[in-house]
C-alpha cells in the first residue's frame, strides 16, 4: 500500500511533535541541551518533505486546467464529471452501488491491539461521464480521495472503507490516451472540402439539394449555403464520434501525479494548501528553535 497524504500529514505532525517531547525530556533528564539543536533539525527536515508532498500536488491540481472529454489533448488532463459503472459492483461493507472501493479488515490481538487482518482495493475501470462524451477510468495506481470514510466497529473486528459510489461527481488528473480527438478548424475546413468534392461528383443531386431558383446552376448564394451545409454535417460527425470513442484515462508513464477523487478540486487545491501552509510553518519554527538551542548549547 502506497503511503498517501491522508496518513502522511498526521504522522508527519507527530513525528514532529514527538523529536520535539523527546529532546525535552532528555533536557530535562541530563540538564543538557546538546541533543535538542539535532532533534529540532531533523523535525525541520520530517515538516518541509512533508511541505513539498502536499505543494507539489497543489501545483499539479492547479497548473492543469479542467477540461472536457470532446475537447481535451491527448496527454497530462483534468477531468470533472459523473462516475458511471460499466460492471454491477457493490461495496463490501455499505452494500452501495460504486465505481471503486479500498477496505481495511483489523482485528484484536492477544494484546487487545487492533492487527490489519485483511486489505481489498477494487481495480475495475468504470466511466466518467460529462455532457460532451464518456471517458474509461482505469485506477490502478492512482492516489484515491473518497468523500467520506466509513467506519464500524462489530465482533472485535474493525472495518474502514472507502468509496467512490456510481453516479456522483468525480474528478481525475491524469493521462488521457484518445483515439480520436477534436479536429482543428484547418482539418474540419479540410474534411468540409472533401465533402464538397464529393457533392460535386453527383451534380444531379447537388442541384436537387442547393439549386434553390430552380435555374440548373449553382450560384455564389447557393454555393456558400452548400459550403454551410456541409460544414454543419462534418461538425455532426465530429460529435457523434467522439461521444462514440472511449478514451481511457490511467496512471501517467512518466510518474506524474495520478489522482481519483471523490472530492471537488476545489476542495481537494483547499486540503493541500492547507497542510503545506501547516508543515511549513513547523519547518519555520523547528529550524528556528534548533538555531537558538546551538547558540545556547555553545
Amino acid at each position: 500500500m502506497r503511503l498517501r497524504s491522508y496518513y502522511l500529514n498526521p504522522l508527519a505532525l507527530c513525528v514532529c511533535l514527538g523529536l520535539v517531547l523527546a529532546g525535552v525530556y532528555i533536557d530535562y533528564q541530563d540538564g543538557q541541551a546538546h541533543q535538542l539543536p539535532m532533534l529540532f533539525a531533523v523535525s525541520a527536515l520530517v515538516a518541509i518533505f512533508a511541505w513539498a508532498f502536499n505543494y507539489k500536488r497543489l501545483l499539479a491540481i492547479s497548473e492543469v486546467p479542467i477540461s472536457t472529454i470532446a475537447s481535451a489533448a491527448q496527454g497530462y488532463v483534468e477531468l470533472f464529471g459523473k462516475s458511471r459503472q460499466r460492471l454491477p459492483m457493490r461495496s463490501p461493507i455499505q452494500g452501495a452501488d460504486c465505481v471503486w472501493f479500498r477496505l481495511w479488515v483489523y482485528a484484536r490481538d492477544s494484546n487487545y491491539m487492533w492487527r490489519l487482518q485483511d486489505y481489498q482495493v477494487s481495480e475495475q475501470v468504470f466511466e466518467l461521464h460529462d455532457d460532451t462524451g464518456v471517458c474509461l477510468v482505469d485506477p490502478k495506481g492512482a492516489d484515491i480521495y473518497a468523500a467520506k470514510r466509513h467506519v464500524i466497529t462489530q465482533n472485535g473486528h474493525r472495518y474502514i472503507e472507502d468509496v467512490l459510489f456510481a453516479d456522483k461527481s468525480i474528478y481525475v488528473l491524469g493521462d488521457l490516451d484518445a483515439g480520436t480527438q477534436a479536429h482543428t478548424e484547418a482539418e474540419i475546413h479540410h474534411e468540409v472540402g472533401k465533402l464538397l468534392t464529393q457533392w460535386k461528383q453527383s451534380k444531379s443531386r447537388l442541384l436537387q439539394r442547393f439549386d434553390l431558383n430552380r435555374d440548373g446552376e449553382i450560384d455564389m448564394l447557393e454555393w456558400e449555403q452548400a459550403r454551410e451545409q456541409a460544414y454543419t454535417d462534418i461538425k455532426r460527425q465530429q460529435s457523434l464520434l467522439l461521444k462514440s470513442e472511449q478514451h481511457l484515462i490511467a496512471k501517467p508513464q512518466n510518474n506524474r501525479l495520478f489522482v481519483i477523487s471523490g472530492i471537488t478540486p476545489q476542495a481537494l487545491r483547499q486540503r493541500y494548501r492547507y497542510w503545506a501552509v501547516v508543515h511549513f510553518l513547523v519547518f519555520f519554527g523547528a529550524g528556528l528553535f534548533s538555531f537558538v538551542a546551538s547558540y545556547l548549547a555553545i
